[in-house]
């Protein structure tokens, strides 16, 4: 299976659904209630877990998909790409032609090389509750949705500190949503934060990144991703 067309896919039903209803002149609840049923976090945690609705609408994955993807094809394939109707449809049909031109092969490439990544960036390990809803607009304008760089801002009177009122409060979010594993010896610090990336550059957002760093950052991004659907596999057969 070609995972990552099938998150394209996705992502282009959602555009055709919020284009079809009018998503911007709905209101406030009526968006809500579209996320429960398209957004596969939200619709995790709001059907699945059986959690109330205020609850499942701070759903948020660990691990962005398409800013790292959108930056490889930049870099790769020399792509640009937006998250509309048109770009998508545009982008699909590019990864499935058939004729010689000077971008299908070079997508393809890329694509290949993330499916380790797109195979599990719909499942448990890669899906977390957030604080408060207002971080997930936050951590990606601080972070570009990085989860070592969200961490790091939740410190010290970061950027993200705003949203727990004591260290102890951090400390209990991060241990209930099993994130103590980007930490060494899972020692809730700073300064014991595993960088997804070289800690040389660990500050950088992924849209600065280069390809080798890109890849990097996803390798790692995709083996936490499997250990925490493993946590959580463990803890299911151990109930």
């Amino acid at each position: 299976m070609d995972y990552v067309s099938e998150i394209l896919k996705g992502y282009l039903a959602w555009e055709k659904l919020k284009q079809q209803v009018g998503y911007e002149n709905l209101s406030w609840e009526e968006r809500e209630n579209l996320r429960l049923e398209n957004d596969n976090d939200a619709r995790y945690y709001f059907r699945e877990v059986g959690l109330e609705k205020a609850e499942a609408l701070k759903a948020d994955t660990v691990i962005s998909f398409w800013t790292p993807y959108c930056r490889l094809l930049e870099l790769e394939a020399n792509w640009k790409s937006v998250k509309t109707v048109k770009g998508l449809e545009w982008l699909l049909k590019e990864i499935h032609a058939t004729w010689n031109n000077d971008y299908t092969a070079k997508i393809k490439t890329v694509n290949e090389k993330i499916q380790g990544l797109a195979k599990v960036y719909y499942t448990k390990g890669n899906y977390m509750l957030l604080p408060e809803r207002k971080m997930n607009t936050q951590r990606y304008k601080v972070a570009q949705d990085r989860i070592d760089l969200t961490l790091y801002e939740c410190f010290d009177k970061g950027a993200l500190a705003k949203f727990f009122e004591t260290d102890d409060d951090l400390y209990a979010w991060i241990r209930r949503e099993k994130l103590d594993g980007m930490f060494y010896d899972k020692e809730l610090s700073k300064k014991k934060i595993k960088w997804l990336i070289s800690e040389e550059h660990k500050h950088k957002r992924i849209s600065e990144m280069n390809t080798h760093e890109v890849y990097e950052y996803l390798k790692n991004a995709t083996l936490l991703i499997e250990d925490r659907n493993k946590e959580a596999a463990c803890m299911l057969s151990c109930r």
